[in-house]
């Protein structure tokens, strides 16, 4: 696969035979876990060639030694990561289970998943990791509620699947554009979002998981007021928004609109309100570079009540604002020993 600058943001490029070294570059494209070599007398040999654009990592990995991957007991993942080989075929364990990736049936987990890989040293992998952010925010705008558990996939992502082999196409397409007669490289610093926002899209409504029937059945069964509604609310969430501009819009009362929020969402208007203005401030603080002053940030986007912001923001994310923050910084810091 072939990756055009200028779709993606950044070049990561890592070749190396230092252990440590190899282990810093795969905790930037994937997260904690330990590398255990299998063979102390052939050197290692790993590299790893990739692009990054927002969110989403790919490129080749390489080991060119025999090793085992395996995750921290402890310490989840960063990425929900895609493994398709172009040679060999890594073999997951997880618990009594065990599966193989090959290049017509690839393997995908999800960063709580506690597993080990078994790596022969001839394995050249095309390697894909999405952060975990960006799934999960474009999942629940696309069923258009809060998750109430994490996005968990089945692990092989089957070629006999059409809809697998259409996203692998589209992969191809975005990724090597550059080879066409056609060029509008002076549209892409606006349009990379989109593109980032449609392959994670399109991965969610291909490869099957546990929120697969709430895409087929919950979107297309959900009333056209509560359609206008949420709709007004993604556009307007930078405002404040009240009961009086959601009966409006919708154009039904304020009964019937609040029962349609509790029946196909689970949550009141105002909860989800709440909800989608700290996915908007968790989004941004998940992508930022370097120190930013939360309040303004929380105050772009609507925050009033500052005292509850971030007691809410934990209960919602596990984490406090500023510990988002530092994430980030710190995963772009180490990006930073790669980038070419």
């Amino acid at each position: 696969m072939n990756y055009s600058p200028a779709i993606l943001n950044q070049s990561i490029q890592s070749s190396t035979q230092c252990l440590h070294t190899a282990n810093q570059c795969l905790n930037q494209i994937i997260g904690p876990h330990e590398l255990i070599d299998l063979s102390h007398i052939e050197p290692l040999n790993f590299s790893f060639q990739g692009e990054q654009m927002g969110g989403i990592i790919m490129g080749e990995l390489i080991y060119g030694k025999d090793v085992i991957f395996k995750t921290q007991p402890t310490s989840d993942m960063h990425f929900y990561c895609i493994t398709r080989p172009k040679v060999g075929k890594p073999k997951f364990r997880q618990d009594i289970n065990t599966f193989e990736a090959s290049y017509g049936n690839a393997a995908i987990v999800s960063p709580f998943d506690k597993f080990e890989i078994e790596i022969d040293r001839t394995c050249i992998q095309s390697f894909i990791s999405i952060s975990k952010p960006l799934l999960e925010t474009t999942l629940s705008d696309l069923i258009g509620r809060p998750l109430h558990e994490p996005i968990e996939f089945e692990h092989i992502m089957s070629g006999d699947n059409e809809k697998i082999s259409a996203w692998w196409n589209l992969l191809e397409y975005f990724t090597s554009y550059s080879k066409l007669s056609f060029n509008f490289e002076c549209l892409m610093n606006d349009l990379k979002n989109d593109f980032e926002k449609i392959l994670v899209k399109s991965l969610l409504l291909s490869q099957p998981h546990n929120y697969s029937h709430v895409i087929q059945n919950q979107y297309n069964a959900d009333p056209e007021y509560l359609k206008r509604a949420l709709n007004y609310i993604h556009h307007n969430i930078h405002q404040n928004i009240c009961n009086e501009d959601l009966e409006r819009i919708s154009g039904v009362s304020k009964q019937k609109l609040s029962k349609a929020f509790r029946d196909r969402l689970q949550v009141s208007s105002n909860s989800y309100i709440r909800y989608y203005r700290l996915k908007c401030i968790y989004q941004e603080l998940s992508l930022v570079r370097d120190k930013k002053n939360i309040t303004n940030i929380a105050m772009k986007w609507g925050i009033n009540h500052l005292g509850r912001f971030s007691l809410e923001y934990k209960q919602q994310f596990g984490e406090s604002p500023s510990e988002t923050i530092r994430k980030s910084v710190i995963q772009n810091q180490t990006q930073q020993l790669y980038i070419s």
